[in-house]
């Protein structure tokens, strides 16, 4: 399943096992947005599979104007470095999922990730700076600190 299967599956409600933890000071993600209310994770699910490692940052009540997602796609065997987004080489990617006034996910374009890795406590936080490619063809710019931890 692709990367957009994925997203539309967690968008709509199916029967699927993820589950949600609350955010604390280890697993958070915070973000301004252009033109949006800035973004606050409430929730988070992070895990790792044979190539990729997912975290997932919930934030709003759902079904609201608030309803949002941002979802971070990394390599498994990424390590501490600054990557541009979306290259050939090591593929990053972001999406933003929002509910206004329909739910819409917008993909990065274009950003840098500064990533600080702890491989023994499967730790992962760092600064990126974003733009995504907005509805109508517009863009919008986005600017996140975050951190999340693959053990319980």
């Amino acid at each position: 399943m692709d990367i957009k299967q994925r997203r539309f599956s967690l968008d709509h409600d199916t029967n699927n096992t993820i589950e949600f933890r609350r955010c604390c000071t280890h697993n958070y993600l915070t973000a301004t947005l252009q033109g949006r209310e800035p973004f606050i994770a409430e929730e988070f699910h992070a895990s790792a599979g044979n190539r990729e490692i997912l975290a997932i940052f919930k934030a709003g009540k759902k079904h609201t104007a608030l309803d949002r997602a941002l979802d971070i796609y990394l390599p498994k065997d990424i390590e501490s470095g600054t990557y541009p987004l979306n290259s050939a080489d090591r593929l990053i990617e972001i999406a933003f999922t929002e509910n206004f006034p329909a739910y819409a996910t917008h993909w990065t374009i274009t950003g840098t990730m500064n990533l600080s890795v702890n491989s023994e406590a499967l730790q992962y936080s760092g600064h990126i700076q974003l733009v995504f490619k907005g509805r109508e063809g517009g863009e919008f710019t986005a600017d996140s600190e975050f951190g999340f931890s693959l053990s319980t």
